[in-house]
């Protein structure tokens, strides 16, 4: 584990000590070299804990009576090593100010000093790869501000952040496994959001986006030009990540056997001049197993390739592993097949793996893309017709005949007449099991204005698009990838000691899909068409055609068919000590564990798992 640390004392008394800011150092990771700063005569301290694979690294610099320092976590690619790096960071920011970081390429986090401002400046990269969290300190250090790459840290700074558990952070947990930046686990911590500059002075701060995703910039040029400039950036975007990495022999690549993965695996092959290893998981569960994919795909590019099938048990051996390693709740069960993928790799002489994470968020590939395409025909029908014509006639015509075909017209209609925002949460657990249902009398009187859609719809409204895919697209880059999937994907590879590069998420491709337009990236309900046609020369035509499915874990079918996962499970929601804790009612508990075993989808299993993830994460931080 690594990252950044740091402490600003605004009322100086008592100083702080190196050893406070090693003390954060050390809660980063058991690992890595720690590297300190103290600063201002003792009222700021820096700290990096420094990992192999990132040119992590502290420095200060004094210019006259004014002095710079930064803490670093990451890399910028194309940049030199370490300490010419950092004094680079130093020399932008004394040309251009802190708006020097548009500039940067790279994915990281950093905090700099300048002791002439009294101002203290954290700032996250484009996707926030590496997330920055931060707070006040306790009321015996109340002018103190702490932050830290993981909470775990913060619990070690002097006059550490009196903690207090967000009811509405738990029900986010929930309701979709994670919870939505800047919102933590706790009221008093915050995250900083991608492509952000937090920047605290003495009496007050400011947060200020430096850059976003932006899809109105649509291109006039022709398809098989934009396909060309795709792959050629997406191939420099692989080289330069490469470069940094050096022993292509330490490098490896996920690879499912979707299109992401395998276009990853084919042109690092390609740029590496030598077979790569490729990692796969599998389960016994047919529909999950998908590895005939990634072995078509390995044989394509002559990999090295290694699997892995997880199983219940190793799921319920992971279980304590991943609710130690996330600073807060985090209830999504891809994580299990994350670490063993990981582990696997690492066990095999790889440190570096390349992924594939944000090309179904940039080029279309998520099936509920598809899914919501549908509702768009009754959205182009004129609104008077609609209105006036169409939605009576439907709704007369299943009062009279309530069941089959005018039954799902009706369903259809109403979930077409609603705000897309709304509608795209239309299905999750809380708009079907209702928040009053499941809250203690207690805990609804304190979540009283609670809206567990209020991040999706926050996106959506605010989104930089011109079309519903667009927006989709913007929302999902917020959710899917900087909350979930790269918090999920970091955090279980460090945990195996591996590093994670992102090629996606360079600005060269990145670029490109904002400019192409949301008609080529999706034709009808045909996903990822636009990508495809790019790559159609390169990749098998059996990854080419097959849907959609990645690192998915069947955890709704093991909770119901595993006897040891089921009771742990049982134990976990519905002990005398969890449901204690006040937040849910007992009766809606068992409910839904009693639905859960005649239900063949994974609704209610997603919602239990989510619950034991929560029940796990009590006892481990909060039991003492």
């Amino acid at each position: 584990m690594s990252g950044i640390c740091g402490v600003w004392l605004r009322d100086p008394s008592p100083r702080l000590t190196l050893s406070d800011i090693g003390s954060m150092c050390g809660a980063l990771g058991p690992t890595g070299e720690t590297r300190c700063l103290l600063l201002h005569e003792g009222t700021v301290g820096l700290g990096v804990q420094a990992l192999p694979g990132y040119a992590d690294g502290v420095l200060e610099e004094r210019h006259g009576d004014r002095t710079l320092a930064v803490a670093f976590h990451g890399n910028l690619y194309g940049s030199p090593a370490s300490n010419a790096l950092l004094r680079d960071l130093l020399e932008g920011y004394v040309r251009v100010g802190i708006r020097f970081v548009e500039t940067l390429h790279g994915e990281f986090a950093f905090a700099l000093w300048d002791s002439e401002l009294q101002r203290l400046f954290l700032v996250t990269d484009r996707f926030r790869v590496h997330p920055l969290l931060y707070g006040e300190g306790a009321q015996d250090r109340s002018r103190s501000f702490v932050f830290a790459s993981r909470m775990r840290a913060l619990d070690r700074a002097p006059g550490p952040i009196i903690r207090t558990i967000s009811e509405a952070s738990l029900m986010d947990v929930v309701a979709s496994s994670y919870i939505p930046t800047p919102n933590t686990i706790f009221r008093e911590v915050q995250k900083i959001p991608p492509g952000h500059i937090l920047s605290q002075g003495r009496e007050r701060s400011t947060l200020e986006g430096y850059w976003d995703v932006d899809f109105r910039h649509r291109s006039h040029e022709s398809e098989d030009l934009l396909a060309e400039e795709l792959r050629q950036s997406f191939r420099k975007a692989v080289a330069v990540r490469l470069e940094t990495d050096r022993d292509p022999e330490r490098v490896g690549a996920f690879l499912s056997g979707g299109v992401d993965s395998s276009t990853v695996s084919g042109v690092l092959t390609e740029v590496a001049a030598r077979p790569i290893r490729t990692f796969s998981i599998g389960f016994g569960e047919e529909r999950f197993n998908e590895m005939s994919y990634a072995r078509i795909a390995a044989r394509r590019f002559g990999a090295e390739h290694h699997e892995y099938f997880v199983t219940p048990k190793d799921t319920a051996a992971a279980l304590p592993l991943i609710v130690d390693e996330f600073d807060e709740p985090f209830g999504n069960a891809s994580a299990v097949p994350t670490y063993f993928c990981a582990r696997l790799a690492k066990e095999n002489g790889v440190d570096v793996l390349y992924a594939g994470d944000g090309g179904d968020e940039l080029f279309a590939g998520n099936e509920r893309y598809s899914f919501q395409r549908v509702f768009e025909h009754y959205e182009r029908l004129p609104r008077p017709f609609r209105e006036w014509i169409l939605r009576p006639a439907v709704y007369a015509a299943a009062r009279a005949f309530p069941v089959g075909l005018t039954n799902r017209a009706r369903k259809y209609v109403d979930k077409a007449s609603l705000p897309a925002a709304d509608r795209i949460s239309a299905y999750d657990f809380l708009n079907v099991v209702p928040l009053r249902d499941l809250a203690t009398p207690e805990l609804l009187d304190i979540l009283d204005g609670y809206d567990a859609s209020r991040a999706v719809r926050c996106h959506y409204e605010r989104a930089r698009g011109d079309t519903g895919l667009d927006r989709f697209l913007y929302m999902d880059l917020k959710l899917a990838i900087a909350d979930n999937d790269l918090y999920k994907v970091n955090r279980m590879t460090e945990r195996a000691g591996v590093v994670v590069r992102y090629p996606f998420l360079d600005p060269g491709p990145v670029s490109v899909a904002e400019r192409v337009p949301a008609a080529l990236k999706m034709r009808g309900r045909k996903l990822r068409v636009f990508f495809k046609r790019a790559y159609r020369d390169f990749l098998p035509p059996e990854v080419i055609q097959k849907t959609k499915h990645g690192f998915g874990l069947p955890i709704a079918i093991w909770l119901r068919t595993d006897p040891a996962l089921h009771a742990l499970m049982r134990d976990l929601v519905l002990s005398e000590r969890s449901v204690a804790r006040g937040y849910f009612q007992r009766t809606t508990l068992e409910r839904m564990v009693a639905e859960h075993r005649k239900d063949e989808t994974s609704f209610y299993g997603t919602a239990l798992w989510n619950l034991m993830v929560l029940e796990l994460w009590h006892r481990r931080y909060r039991d003492g």
